[in-house]
């Protein structure tokens, strides 16, 4: 069973990740409405990997570095929703995201790094 929820889990995240960036692409080109699709797949994937997600932490009795991964993976999500609802079409001029990049990055690199078993505590 933690086999399947885990392989399913990273599997979707890397979708997860190739969808949110082609999402910003089709927004940054003026396709709004490919935009809006690949977002809706976004937001279905999320639901699927908190609940996957969850599934783990439960077979494992969480762990405690697994919560901390899950609450920066929640904080991922947060942030690739934000890039995507404050980003506007190259033509308008809208609010700064650089921020919001920033903590995509943080949130990125140590959820990967702790997936990756380079962060033990």
């Amino acid at each position: 069973m933690l086999n399947l929820l885990f392989q399913s889990h990273a599997g979707l995240w890397r979708i997860t990740i190739l969808l949110f960036f082609l999402a910003f692409i089709l927004l940054k080109i003026g396709k709004p409405k490919g935009k809006k699709i690949t977002q809706m797949l976004l937001r279905l994937l999320y639901v699927i990997m908190i609940v996957s997600g969850l599934g783990m932490l439960i077979v494992l009795k969480f762990p405690w570095l697994y919560v901390i991964k899950g609450i920066l993976a929640l904080w991922l999500i947060w942030t690739m929703e934000l890039i995507l609802s404050k980003s506007v079409a190259r033509k308008e001029s809208g609010p700064s995201t650089k921020g919001y990049w920033i903590q995509f990055l943080i949130a990125l690199i140590l959820v990967i790094w702790i997936a990756a078993k380079m962060i033990r505590f």
